[in-house]
């Protein structure tokens, strides 16, 4: 069951209707102005009717016809095709629906009434255009109908000559003609509502399926522990990179980064603590991480990897041992036997950068870093060594070492 008012059709959310009432708007817009187009039109050819049945009367049916209601309804179409529009199309168009039931209510008037039966069946095809035709909500087609139906009854009571019987056929077939096309308009009106509202509950589904897509993708490219990049998100990046650099010709560095004795560490104050230690280096990965293609990873334990295009060895040392330095000014709280106790660590990194040529690939530029972060290590760790042509390995000009 909608949460609406099932009598005049409205939400009982005011921003809800506020949001339909602007939808339906945009929406029927274009068959609004369409049908009002085509009755103003068919209202000037009803003048050929006019002069073809009621010659005699044509002076005062013309004048109802084009010096009041055709006038009204054209500045009320020139409303509608503007801004007007928006705010209050279906009090304009309910305005015109009262405009033409006046009209042809002062028609049957003017007509003797033993010969005003195709001008009450004009006032039929009034109410057809406002249920069905102009999309008129269910409350404002409604009232507009039945106002032409009261005007009717008290026009022909008051100036009109027609008999009681004559009153009674015309408003048995008005009548009708109204509850028919208040149920169509009911039902028109509560199916576009139902719509809308599933429509409403689609995007509200898109929106929460596209986060948890992102969130999935997110989860499937990002190390859990240390919110880096995992290690397939790296390889992604690194062909990525590897094939813009041989087409623009510029180095693509790599940095290799091992935790110095992070066994130890782990072996001395236990697996959470490794974790946070992890995760506090993580943190300063990401400070050094500041262009927009660089990317800092997690390949697995203690080793990470900062990927840097558009760095030629020199700065990629110079970035390494930044990192380094970071790093080593480092203090790890642990807690132990109740009190916090500080832990100073260290890094060792290897570096590799090259410009990439067709007859090399991703894969030997991480096997040449990886090969400098052994050399690293393997000089006292707490140092940055960098691969140069061939296989040779050199410690950085910038390394200010030192065991760790």
């Amino acid at each position: 069951m909608l949460d609406i008012n099932l009598i005049t059709l409205s939400f009982q959310d005011p921003r809800l209707e506020r949001h339909f009432c602007n939808s339906y708007s945009r929406r029927y817009r274009f068959q609004s102005l369409l049908a009002m187009k085509v009755a103003l039109a068919l209202f000037a050819l009803f003048a050929v009717l006019d002069w073809l049945l009621y010659p005699q009367l044509v002076k005062p049916l013309w004048g109802i016809r084009f010096c009041f209601a055709f006038p009204a309804l054209l500045l009320i179409l020139f409303l509608l095709v503007g801004k007007a529009y928006f705010r209050h199309g279906q009090q304009l168009m309910v305005l015109s629906l009262i405009v033409a039931n006046v009209a042809v209510v002062a028609m049957t008037v003017v007509i003797p009434a033993e010969l005003n039966d195709v001008y009450v069946a004009g006032l039929m095809l009034v109410a057809l255009y406002g249920y069905t035709v102009a999309r008129l909500r269910f409350v404002w087609a409604t009232a507009g109908n039945w106002f032409g139906v009261i005007a009717y009854n008290l026009a022909n009571i008051w100036w009109g000559d027609a008999s009681h019987w004559d009153l009674v056929a015309g408003n048995f077939f008005c009548i009708s003609t109204n509850v028919m096309g208040m149920v169509a308009s009911y039902s028109m009106e509560y199916d576009s509502r139902r719509g809308f509202l599933l429509q409403q509950q689609l995007q509200r589904e898109r929106s929460q399926l596209n986060l948890l897509n992102r969130h999935l993708e997110k989860q499937a490219l990002t190390d859990e522990l240390t919110d880096l990049a995992n290690r397939r998100s790296f390889f992604e990046h690194l062909h990525e990179e590897w094939r813009r650099a041989r087409r623009d010709r510029q180095y693509l560095a790599l940095v290799m980064i091992d935790v110095d004795h992070f066994k130890d560490f782990n072996d001395t104050y236990g697996h959470q603590a490794g974790d946070e230690c992890l995760k506090q280096l993580a943190v300063v990965f990401r400070q050094h991480v500041r262009r927009a293609g660089d990317v800092a990873a997690r390949l697995g334990g203690e080793e990470f990897v900062l990927l840097l295009p558009e760095t030629t060895p020199q700065s990629a040392c110079e970035a390494a041992e930044a990192l380094r330095k970071g790093v080593a000014g480092m203090e790890i709280r642990i807690p132990q036997q109740g009190l916090l106790v500080g832990h100073h660590i260290s890094i060792s990194c290897g570096i590799a950068a090259a410009v990439p040529e067709r007859e090399l690939n991703p894969e030997s530029l991480l096997a040449r870093a990886d090969k400098a972060l052994y050399q690293a290590k393997a000089l006292g760790r707490n140092r940055v060594a960098c691969s140069v042509a061939g296989d040779a390995v050199e410690n950085c000009p910038a390394k200010a070492g030192g065991g760790g």
